[in-house]
């Protein structure tokens, strides 16, 4: 953009929205202001890994439970199930 030209002008000419001219910009000028040359932060990298991994740790341990009520409800009710013996 030329100085003293209004960004909707530039979106007309090019046929484009004004919220995405204003994203590109935003975009821009982070990468103008990013330091593209510091080394990436592997710690918060492996902090986000441990909390996944605990979330699955989690998440499994809630599926088993579910699977042994499930389970429990189908002997009590008399359904047949998938296999799956509770008294061993």
């Amino acid at each position: 953009m030329m100085p003293g030209m209004s960004a909707a002008h530039v979106a007309k000419r090019h046929q484009i929205a004004l919220n995405v001219l204003y994203y590109w910009r935003k975009v821009y000028r982070d990468v103008i202001n990013a330091d593209l040359t510091a080394p990436a932060q592997p710690q918060a990298e492996e902090g986000e890994i441990a909390d996944l991994k605990l979330q699955v740790r989690n998440l499994e341990r809630l599926l088993g439970q579910r699977t042994l009520e499930v389970a429990i409800l189908r002997d009590k009710l008399g359904i047949p199930g998938t296999g799956v013996d509770i008294d061993e």
